[in-house]
Order: structure tokens, then sequence, then C-alpha cells
């Protein structure tokens, strides 16, 4: 998996940094060549290829460093979870339909990944529970991941509350401030 992931990540690399690199040979200016990648879809969809690589790595990195290798009822609890909450969201996604934007998707793929760690942690907390010869090692790596998850999601509804207080009107923050 990582080798695949290693390739995708160098190719995705390299289609990003080519439309940054033509943008800047075409445009000449900061302005004009930032205005051609936020406007051309080839240059947004591998943009946004190149985000996502990079949270695929910071997820493996997240992975590694707080919850090690992953037992096979976690991957289970995670491909169950993962559906019925990519389908709920896709359903809340018709009903924000005219606020559908880059943002939004970028949120959205935020929100998932979050939630997806909250259902990992919920998990391993529960099979530290049960085993009594957990280390106290992964009770302090367990602690600080729930410590770092706590700090996620009160940026998260800091945003979602700052957004919903300068619109004064119901919009998809709503939406995010209540997952």
């Amino acid at each position: 998996m990582m080798v695949k992931l290693g390739t995708y990540a160098t190719a995705s690399a390299v289609g990003a940094a080519a439309v940054v690199f033509h943008a800047f040979q075409s445009r000449r200016q900061f302005y004009p060549a930032m205005l051609y990648l936020a406007t051309s879809k080839i240059s947004l969809v591998l943009l946004s290829n190149m985000a996502l690589v990079l949270l695929c790595l910071v997820w493996q990195a997240l992975k590694l460093i707080f919850l090690g290798r992953l037992r096979e009822a976690e991957i289970e609890r995670l491909n169950e979870q993962s559906w019925r909450e990519l389908m709920e969201i896709l359903f809340a996604m018709t009903i924000f339909r005219e606020e559908f934007n880059v943002v939004f998707v970028a949120m959205v793929t935020l929100l998932l990944f979050i939630k997806a760690f909250h259902w990992l942690a919920q998990k391993r907390v529960e099979f530290i529970e049960t085993t009594p010869s957990a280390s106290r090692l992964s009770h302090v790596r367990m602690v600080s991941f729930l410590v770092l998850l706590l700090v996620l999601d009160s940026m998260f509804l800091y945003g979602c509350i700052s957004s919903l207080l300068q619109t004064r009107r119901p919009s998809v923050a709503l939406l995010f401030a209540f997952e």
C-alpha cells in the first residue's frame, strides 16, 4: 500500500508542479498566475488531487504516530462507518447545493477525516479498556490523540460558528457545526 501511495504521491506532485510552473511561465506575474490556477479546471483538479494526497500522507503519519498498526476490527468499523457517513453527507449536499464549491468539498473531506479518527479512537479505547496488558505508552499515545482530536473539533466548531454569525442566515456551516 505504501509503495502505491508513494508512486501516486510522486505523480501527483509532478502534475501539480507542472501546472504551477506553466501558470507562472505563461502569466509572468503573481496575480494572473493565481487567477489562472483558480479558474482553470485542469489546474483545480491537479491541485485538489495534490491536496488529497497530502491529506492521505497526514492520515498515514497520524495513524502511525498515535495508533500504530490498525487491527482488523478497527478497519472493519472504519469501512462500515465511512460508507454510511458518506451517504449521509451526500444527501445533505443536495440540501445545500447552492453553496457547493471547492471550500465545501474541502470541509466535507476534512469532516470525514476527523470523524474517521474519532471512530478509530473509540475502537482503540474499547480495546485498551479490555486489555489488561496495555502499556503505559499506549495510554499516553491515546490520551494525546484524544487531546489532538479535541483541539481539531474545537477549531472546526469555532470556524463554523463564526461563519454562521457573519452570514446571519442558515448555511452549510450549520450542518458542519452539528457534525
